[in-house]
């Protein structure tokens, strides 16, 4: 047998209306939450990646840092 050919009752088909109204809620704040997510992810990984650049610039300066470049120019007091 079908549904339709049940009575219903118009409290229960209310409340499922209810139900069916909170459950697209609750699935579009879960959509948009899993796409801040990503977003955050990807910030994560990018600042990761400027932090490595920027820890290997760092390293590399101080090692040159150790022996003057002919480039250095002396201060003017010399």
């Amino acid at each position: 047998m079908s549904e339709s050919t049940y009575p219903t009752d118009p409290a229960v088909d209310a409340r499922i209306e209810t139900l069916e109204l909170k459950l697209m809620d609750v699935e579009n704040t879960v959509q948009e939450l899993h796409e801040v997510i990503l977003r955050q992810y990807r910030d994560i990984e990018r600042l990761q990646l400027q932090q490595n650049e920027l820890m290997n610039r760092m390293h590399g300066s101080t090692d040159s840092a150790d022996t003057p470049s002919t480039t250095d120019e002396l201060p003017p007091h010399y």
